[in-house]
């Protein structure tokens, strides 16, 4: 009798004991997980103070090239009309005062809209 109450004593120590394990190896494979994405996180927190200052140059350079593509149709209708000017037999300082072009960009429309210099 004793015998069998050892064995049984032993049995239920081995269930208590695999159970146990069971458990543990439950909560270490939580703890791997809560590693691996701490981990994850971390690789991002590194890369975000770059990102952040990538995302504020692109939104100048977006913005920069918005106030370029507005002056170009300006730059065009100037050039234009300092052609236009210049087949009329306007002088450089004509075109320099009505148009906003320096005194050589005068000097290259005169020429090339003329033939003389």
């Amino acid at each position: 009798m004793w015998s069998e109450a050892a064995l049984m004593v032993l049995l239920l120590l081995a269930l208590l004991q695999a159970a146990l394990l069971l458990h543990l190896w439950h909560r270490l494979q939580q703890v791997q997980f809560a590693l691996a994405k701490m981990g994850s996180a971390a690789v991002h927190a590194c890369t975000d103070i770059p990102t952040s200052m990538l995302v504020t140059a692109l939104g100048r350079l977006e913005q920069r090239i918005g106030q370029l593509e507005q002056k170009q149709p300006q730059a065009r209708l100037s050039y234009e009309l300092a052609q236009q000017l210049a087949g009329e037999g306007a002088g450089i300082e004509q075109l320099v005062a009505r148009c906003g072009l320096s005194r050589d960009e005068a000097r290259l429309v005169l020429q090339l809209h003329t033939g003389s210099q």
